[in-house]
This record gives C-alpha cells, sequence and structure tokens, in this order.
C-alpha cells in the first residue's frame, strides 16, 4: 500500500495539467466568401448523411436538404438558418491553421494522398476517390483561396438561399 500511494499520487497529478481546456482562437476569416462560396463546396461535396451530414460526426456540417439544427424533416429544404450558418462557419474555420494556412486540415483532409493529402474515409468507403484528386480543382482551390484570406462582399447573396 506504501508503494502504490506515491503512484497514484503521480498518476493523479497528472491528468491535471491546466490547459488543456481552453478554446482555440478562430481563424479570422471571411464569413461572406465562407457563406457564398465555401458552403456550398462543403454542402455540395461533405455533407451527406453517411459523411458529415452526420451529427455524430466531430465534424458535421448542416445544409438544405442535409442535416438540420432543430428543424422537422418536412422543413429539411427550408433555408438555412442563422444558427446553422454560423455553426458551419465555426466548425469549419476551426479546421484552418493560422501559421500555414496551406497546411490546413480542413484542405488535407479531403485531399487525394497522391496529392499530398491525408488518409480520408470516404475515399475508400463510397469507391469514389477523394473530394479532391489534385489542388488544381476548383472548389479546392475556392477553399484554398479563403483561408488565405480572400475576402467577398457582404451583399453576396448564397446559393439555395430564398433572396
Amino acid at each position: 500500500m506504501r508503494r502504490a500511494l506515491p503512484l497514484f499520487a503521480m498518476l493523479a497529478s497528472a491528468g491535471c495539467q491546466s490547459g488543456l481546456t481552453d478554446g482555440a482562437e478562430l481563424a479570422s476569416l471571411d464569413e461572406a466568401y465562407f457563406r457564398c462560396k465555401v458552403q456550398p463546396v462543403v454542402t455540395k461535396s461533405c455533407s451527406m448523411f453517411v459523411c458529415h451530414g452526420d451529427a455524430r460526426r466531430y465534424y458535421k456540417v448542416f445544409g438544405r436538404n442535409r442535416l438540420r439544427y432543430g428543424l422537422s424533416e418536412d422543413e429539411r429544404n427550408a433555408t438555412m438558418t442563422d444558427v446553422e450558418r454560423r455553426f458551419d462557419f465555426d466548425a469549419t474555420r476551426a479546421q484552418v491553421d493560422l501559421e500555414d494556412p496551406e497546411s490546413s486540415f480542413l484542405l488535407l483532409k479531403p485531399l487525394d494522398e497522391a496529392a499530398g493529402g491525408y488518409f480520408h474515409g470516404g475515399a475508400t468507403e463510397f469507391g469514389q476517390g477523394d473530394v479532391f484528386l489534385s489542388r488544381e480543382e476548383q472548389d479546392f482551390q475556392t477553399i484554398l483561396a479563403w483561408v488565405k484570406g480572400a475576402t467577398e462582399d457582404p451583399t453576396c447573396i448564397e446559393p439555395g438561399s430564398d433572396l
């Protein structure tokens, strides 16, 4: 018992490291560019119910006719709510590397490994390959421009809105 007490004290104090629950700073990126250019790419490419439109995923995406927040199935095609837009914006920019935007998880996770990306389960799960097969694809370039600071007119009308 005497030997176990110091070991227990050491293990207990190891779990008390400070800062583990501190929030990370979110990238300061343009909301209008996200809403009008990036959100449509993410909705089209990532938000299917079996992918990131699944509420159990750590990175989940809301979208019309996809995962919705607090709406019934009959309301699934309604215009996205402000809460859903804010959630998608924050969840997506949380995957941006502030110090090296081009190395952001947001870009490399859906990029084919042969093009320098990371393993992505969706590439093999559905037999369609990764979301982006190369860095030259237009949708990849759209997201890349955003993580590098591209901006859009705040009055832009997002695709799929009822405006």
